[in-house]
């Protein structure tokens, strides 16, 4: 039978992690019959209440704990490398929270099965059962757009707290921010030419328990969102800066040469130090965004050569 790993992050959810293991476990017969053994792993983020002893009652479900809370990006992190340790065949991030409805996972996995798919997002807006708040609604609404644009792909929610991701999406991930996951993870996707679906998927009001989401939310986020960019495509962060700064310089060197042309100025160039630094700073962020690519590439190469030695192995 191939592995599906469902990974459950969890701070704080001595109130909801008994619920939620239960009604995980409650698909499993279905996943058997579809050919797939369930595998539970619970990624408890530095909780201080009794969710890492509630989740340790289960001897089917591995708890793997982190010494402090890290962070949900973090704690993603963990499972996803957990589970690619196993040689899971799908992975299925799945909040503790029990906003989520398990039976969603069957239809989350499907495009994966019928290798439409290496990574399923839900999209909760279709079937949410209460009124999220306009602050929350406008910061996913921002965000979504924002996805949207930089990946071309037909985002309807780019923040769910479930997801699935296949063999080829665990072979070789980065997320290297420990708030959120995202964000991270459809940037990581997009840019290894990987495939993207929705799948619908319930959404109920949390009535325990606290939400990692603040009013510091984008301050957090957008700083990993071009980390993400930098650390899998540095000229699309650095490309644009360079060229931005060559282009001021040319620009300023050829109006003030036209104007001393016309006799407007006293000399050919007015500015040299904006047109000289300007010239040298774009400069360098090209060269500098080169040599990033080269890199990135260079270690991509040795870790594909590396994987198919182990595999011949």
């Amino acid at each position: 039978m191939k592995k599906i790993v469902v990974i459950v992050p969890a701070f704080n959810e001595e109130e909801t992690i008994d619920e939620t293991l239960e009604g995980l476990y409650s698909i499993k017969n279905e996943l058997n019959n579809n050919g797939y053994e369930l595998i539970v792993h619970v990624i408890n983020d530095g909780s201080t209440d009794s969710t890492e002893k509630l989740a340790n009652k289960n001897g089917e479900t591995l708890v793997i704990s982190h010494k402090k809370n890290e962070g949900l990006g973090s704690a993603v992190r963990t499972g996803l490398i957990s589970a690619n340790k196993i040689n899971a065949d799908i992975v299925v991030k799945f909040d503790a929270d029990l906003q989520h409805d398990p039976n969603d996972i069957l239809k989350l996995i499907n495009p994966i099965q019928h290798d439409e798919a290496d990574i399923v997002y839900g999209n909760r807006f279709e079937k949410i059962n209460y009124k999220m708040p306009i602050i929350r609604k406008i910061g996913n609404n921002v965000f979504t757009k924002l996805m949207k644009w930089l990946t071309g792909w037909p985002v309807m929610d780019s923040q769910p707290g479930i997801f699935a991701v296949n063999k080829m999406f665990l072979d070789n991930f980065y997320l290297p921010g420990d708030y959120n996951y995202t964000q991270q993870i459809l940037l990581d996707a997009y840019h290894r030419n990987l495939r993207f679906s929705h799948v619908l998927v319930t959404f109920n009001k949390r009535d325990k328990g606290k939400s990692f989401i603040s009013l510091g939310y984008p301050i957090k986020v957008i700083p990993q969102i071009i980390q993400v960019i930098i650390g899998i495509k540095p000229l699309k962060v650095f490309g644009p800066i360079g060229w931005f700064f060559l282009s001021l310089g040319f620009l300023v060197f050829m109006f003030q040469m036209i104007m001393y042309i016309l006799g407007y100025t006293q000399k050919p160039v007015e500015n040299v130090n904006l047109v000289l630094g300007s010239f040298l700073f774009g400069l360098q962020i090209l060269c500098f965004g080169f040599l990033a690519d080269l890199i990135v590439k260079f270690n991509r190469n040795i870790i594909e050569i590396l994987k198919k030695k182990n595999r011949i192995d």
